[in-house]
């Protein structure tokens, strides 16, 4: 019987960090194996055991060896176990690999820039509060509802008379508790098409969902489903194609609320980092406080491994709500965040994303502005944009073509309801990487397309 092999350097995560679990154990193990701390031919502990070691999910430490797999640092032997490999096997392994992959795949933040001293002054900060007497409060504390009420009211310029903020231990969380509220066990839900696969898949766990299609404008509002309890839009900024909903079609889905009972669900931060359109009213400040509602996290701004998310809530809503919220994110992290908010170090955070983001999307748009037979969209808004690709290019041959030179991209198709026609193209997110990345994946991206017989205007 084999035993199973023990932990033998000291690996120290921190999950105050901006920088995520996987990444930090990636590291920390690579250069364990560099410096000869993890000798060639030694076998690596398994991933159950690093995972009960450290206090981790095993996907944490699935995620660190898959990376360290690909790097060439260690390999599996079936049957036997991972071992770390020999200094010259990863050196060929690196070779074969090439670059470092560059991921431009969404829902990546950007770490550029990170206030790191303010945020370890409010964890530090936090850490001396004493917890509230009375028990856990359900919704969150009130210092924190307070913070973000006054967070959206400077940044979408929102009242919230008639709603109530409520904190939750995630986004996933958020969602079921206020369309369980609204619609019960399997509410039915409109959502726009195309939309992040991620909140698609977060929604079908939910209820029954209906795709709604959309056009230059946004989510077509004439085409609304037949007696769906829920309409889930992205007004300020549709992805993947950085679509704006004009006021007329906010105004239709207010009034399709009230005359219906439904609920229209909007993100909070949607299109937060654009510095270049004009405010317009949110759903939530056009409709009825019955029937309009909010989710939100602070994952682009600060850090996905918070766990912390809100909802906004219609008041009708909130003390049902409230009566089957599980446990919320710790007194800490909610008194961190508080501190964060109310000290302006998240407003300054989304200020200096802005003007990071707007310098990315000119290196993107420089980039591939130059093809007549293509069209970008959504490269004037956001950290994200999608390629649409002429017919005679499948999108799958690009993103494979990509991928073999170690840049990774979404093709369209994973953005679209199952039932729907997908489009051809492909989805860059860019904003969580430096210039150096982003410059070498675009040219990647340049000539790739070249192979594929995409013409280039020429200079006049």
């Amino acid at each position: 019987m084999r035993h199973p092999q023990r932990l033998s350097v000291p690996i120290h995560l921190e999950r105050d960090l901006p920088e995520p679990l996987q990444d930090q154990l990636t590291a920390q193990l690579r250069r364990a194996i560099v410096r000869g701390q993890l000798a060639p031919r030694t076998r690596m502990p398994s991933t159950r055991t690093l995972a009960r070691v450290l206090g981790i999910s095993r996907g944490v430490a699935l995620a660190a060896f898959e990376r360290l797999l690909a790097e060439g640092y260690i390999a599996g032997r079936h049957g036997s176990g991972t071992y770390v490999c020999e200094p010259a096997s990863a050196r060929r392994r690196s070779a074969v690999a090439g670059e470092t992959l560059i991921d431009l795949r969404l829902d990546r933040p950007s770490a550029q820039g990170f206030p790191l001293a303010e945020w370890r002054a409010a964890w530090r900060r936090a850490g001396l509060h004493r917890p509230p007497l009375g028990g856990p409060l359900p919704a969150g504390l009130p210092a924190l509802r307070a913070a973000i009420a006054a967070h959206l009211r400077a940044t979408r310029g929102l009242e919230l008379d008639g709603h109530e903020v409520i904190v939750t231990a995630g986004y996933a969380d958020a969602l079921r508790l206020l369309l369980r509220a609204q619609g019960g066990c399997d509410p039915v839900i409109a959502l726009e098409d195309p939309a992040p696969p991620g909140l698609r898949a977060a929604l079908g766990r939910l209820g029954t969902v209906l795709p709604l299609p959309v056009d230059g404008s946004g989510a077509r509002t004439d085409r609304l489903p037949a007696a769906c309890d829920v309409v889930a839009v992205l007004p300020e900024r549709g992805l993947p194609l950085g679509t704006r909903m004009p006021l007329e079609r906010r105004l239709a889905l207010a009034e399709w609320a009230r005359d219906s009972g439904g609920l229209v669900l909007e993100p909070a931060f949607d299109g937060l980092f654009s510095t270049e359109a004009g405010p317009l009213p949110s759903v939530l400040a056009l409709g009825d406080a019955w029937s309009t509602a909010m989710v939100g996290s602070f994952a682009e701004v600060l850090t996905p491994s918070l766990r912390m998310a809100f909802a906004v809530v219609p008041r009708r809503l909130a003390a049902e709500i409230e009566q089957v919220m599980p446990a919320g994110p710790s007194i800490t992290s909610q008194l961190a965040v508080t501190d964060l908010l109310w000290s302006g170090c998240v407003a300054g955070r989304v200020a200096g994303l802005s003007v990071q983001y707007e310098a990315k999307r000119a290196l993107v748009r420089q980039a591939l502005a130059a093809y007549p037979h293509m069209r970008l969209l959504g490269a004037r808004t956001g950290a994200a944009a999608t390629l649409l690709l002429p017919v005679s290019v499948p999108a799958a041959s690009v993103a494979a073509a990509l991928r073999a030179r170690r840049v990774e991209v979404s093709e369209l198709a994973a953005y679209h309801h199952p039932d729907a026609q997908p489009g051809n193209g492909i989805v860059l997110g860019f904003g969580h990487l430096d210039g150096i990345s982003l410059r070498r994946a675009l040219h990647t991206l340049t000539r790739t397309l070249d192979e594929h017989r995409l013409a280039r205007r020429t200079a006049a």
